[in-house]
C-alpha cells in the first residue's frame, strides 16, 4: 500500500481552531485525477493540495475540493508553501523571503514566502484585479436562501457579479448584525447558485468585530462543495477589488492600501484576509492576497 507524506494545515489564521483547512499530499505525480478526487472527499477539507513538483522557485500543484478540481486556491496556496518551507522542500531560511512560482494545469501565478524571524510563514498570492458586472436579487429571493432576516439590503452600494478563476455574486449589507443573522438553506443556495452561474456568494458589511479590520465577510459555497467558507484569499480578492471601485478604501501610504476581511466567525473558524494593493484612483492594481496558516496535523496518508 503506497504512503504519501501528508499535512494539515489550517489558513490564514496562526493559531489553532481558526482558518480554513488544507491538506497536502506530496510526491502526489503519479496519482491519477480520480484517486486525487477521492483523496480529496477523504480528506474533506474545503481544498487539498496535490504537490506535481518542485524545482527550484517553480512549484506545480493540482488543488481539489471535495467536489472538483480548482484553477486556483487562495487558502490552499497559504498552506502549500508553509508546508513546502516546512518539509524542506523549499529552503528558505528564517529572516528571509523569495518569489515562488506556482503553477497549475489551469494557471499560474507569483508567490512571496517570507520566512520571518519568528518561524512563521507569510505567504502572499499575486492576484489580476476583477472585473464587475451589474448583478441582482431581490429581497424575497435574499430571504428565502438566508432566512427572513436577510431581506434588508446596503441601499447605498450595488449587489455585483464578477468572474475570474471562480465567479462570484458579492453582497453588501448595512450592518454587521445582518450578516451574523444569515441563517442559509444550503440546498436552495446550491441550486440558485447553479442556476445563476456563481460559484461563491459573498455577503459583506463595514461594521466588523475587531476594530482593527476593515470589513466582516461571510461566504457560502455549496456549489463548488463547501456550505460556508471560513476563508478564501481569491474571494476577497473580489471583494477588496469592489471596495477599491466603490471608494471605501483609501491609501494607508502612498498608494498602496491595505484590507483585512476577518472571516469564519460565525462557524468558530474565525480568520483574517490580508489584501495589499495599489490603487490609482479607485482602480486597483498589484494585488496580493494572503496571511499565515498553523499546521494542525502532520503523518502520512495510506492509499
Amino acid at each position: 500500500m503506497p504512503h504519501y507524506l501528508f499535512d494539515l494545515y489550517s489558513a490564514f489564521t496562526d493559531s489553532a481552531f481558526g482558518g480554513s483547512h488544507a491538506g497536502i499530499i506530496y510526491d502526489g505525480e503519479g496519482l491519477t485525477t480520480e484517486t486525487m478526487q477521492q483523496i480529496a472527499r477523504e480528506v474533506r477539507a474545503p481544498a487539498t493540495c496535490f504537490v506535481m513538483s518542485v524545482k527550484g522557485r517553480e512549484v506545480g500543484v493540482r488543488f481539489f475540493s471535495t467536489a472538483q478540481e480548482y484553477p486556483m486556491c487562495g487558502h490552499g496556496t497559504l498552506a502549500l508553501m508553509t508546508g513546502l518551507v516546512s518539509r524542506g522542500y523549499l529552503d528558505i531560511s528564517r529572516g528571509s523571503s523569495d518569489e515562488v512560482t506556482l503553477r497549475t494545469p489551469a494557471s499560474s501565478a507569483t508567490v512571496t514566502v517570507d520566512h520571518q524571524d519568528d518561524g512563521r510563514i507569510e505567504v502572499m498570492l499575486n492576484l489580476e484585479p476583477a472585473e464587475f458586472e451589474p448583478a441582482s436579487i431581490d429581497k424575497k429571493t435574499l430571504q428565502r436562501l438566508f432566512g427572513a432576516g436577510a431581506g434588508d439590503l446596503d441601499g447605498s452600494l450595488p449587489v455585483e457579479y464578477t468572474r475570474s478563476d471562480f465567479s462570484h455574486l458579492v453582497i453588501p449589507m448595512p450592518s454587521l448584525l445582518g450578516v451574523q443573522s444569515l441563517t442559509p438553506d444550503f440546498e436552495q443556495l446550491a441550486d440558485y447558485c447553479d442556476q445563476t452561474d456563481v460559484d461563491t456568494v459573498m455577503v459583506f458589511c463595514r461594521e466588523t468585530v475587531e476594530a482593527q479590520n476593515t470589513v466582516h465577510c461571510r461566504e457560502f459555497a455549496p456549489r463548488v462543495g463547501t456550505p460556508e467558507v471560513p476563508a478564501a484569499g481569491t474571494t476577497n480578492r473580489a471583494l477588496a477589488c469592489y471596495l477599491a471601485r466603490h471608494n471605501l478604501i483609501a491609501p494607508e501610504a502612498g498608494t498602496t492600501s491595505r484590507i483585512r476581511a476577518e472571516q469564519g466567525y460565525e462557524i468558530q473558524r474565525p480568520s483574517l484576509v490580508v489584501t495589499r494593493m495599489t490603487l490609482n484612483g479607485n482602480l486597483p492594481t498589484d494585488i496580493w492576497v494572503g496571511g499565515f496558516s498553523a499546521q494542525v496535523v502532520r503523518g502520512q496518508f495510506s492509499v
